[in-house]
């Protein structure tokens, strides 16, 4: 695997403030969406797919501000009750992440609306929009999380609202950071990478290797927390396959550790 590193000054980012946050996102136009929930629900059924441990989400709105609605387990994995979100700004989420990460945090779901609002109609629902950073659970410590967007409403070219997905990824452990931002466009098959580097970012381009539907599969169910056996009795393999499976993960990934293996196929947006 080889990793090339360039400093790229016109793709910094750089921390955004929540008043920076509010004057870029907040769009004058008023949304006419009765049942926001309804609204994403393909979303929210797909979510379970892609999730890497338990998780929840929310559905701000641009115009007002705030946030119109939130999965009914938010309690269980934050320190805020469900009547607390709904009741929230859009920008609660900031209350809830480490201090260090917030701002990054805001900066990187600014840039990833600006990217998403430039391309074609027909490839705005194919981003994928990966955010790792840390978060108080529901005992008020820190852990990492994985935030994505799985879906945005775009209206007269601006986005008026979008759905939250914030995975806990407390399951895992990370021996380093993990980078902050992947931006992922499925149908040109380009992957772009940002990473704190002081005080601007990285653009990181990686030679990735290739991850078949049949191990995307497997690691899902091991960030789960399955075992060998209980992999095999899920996907109807024998627990050999399943082991020769994970055996050529770990030589493609080069991770000795399903930690490690897990890690790297999320941070690297592979599934």
């Amino acid at each position: 695997m080889y990793i090339y590193l360039k400093k790229c000054k016109k793709n910094t980012l750089k921390p955004l403030s929540v008043k920076q946050f509010n004057q870029i996102a907040k769009n004058e136009n008023p949304i006419n969406i009765d049942n926001y929930e309804a609204f994403f629900q393909k979303e929210i059924d797909e979510a379970s797919n892609y999730a890497a441990g338990p998780h929840f989400w929310f559905i701000g709105n641009n115009h007002e501000m705030k946030i119109v609605a939130a999965s009914k387990n938010i309690n269980e994995l934050t320190p805020y009750s469900h009547e607390r979100w709904t009741n929230g700004t859009a920008l609660f989420l900031v209350e809830n992440l480490h201090p260090d990460d917030s701002l990054y945090v805001l900066s990187g779901l600014n840039l990833a609306v600006k990217k998403i609002e430039e391309l074609p109609v027909e490839r705005q629902q194919n981003v994928r929009v990966n955010i790792y950073a840390r978060m108080l659970n529901a005992s008020t410590e820190y852990r990492w999380v994985l935030i994505q967007m799985p879906g945005l409403y775009i209206g007269r070219d601006r986005t008026t609202c979008g759905i939250i997905m914030i995975t806990d990824l407390s399951h895992l452990s990370f021996n380093q950071n993990p980078i902050l931002m992947t931006l992922t466009d499925k149908i040109a098959n380009q992957n772009i990478y940002y990473n704190i580097a002081s005080d601007e970012m990285k653009l990181v381009n990686v030679d990735l290797p290739n991850i078949t539907k049949r191990e995307q599969e497997i690691v899902k169910l091991m960030a789960k927390g399955l075992n060998s056996p209980e992999i095999a009795e899920k996907l109807f393999l024998s627990y050999h396959t399943v082991e020769n499976h994970k055996r050529n993960l770990r030589q493609k990934t080069n991770s000795k550790t399903s930690a490690e293996l897990i890690n790297y196929v999320w941070s690297n947006n592979l599934i």
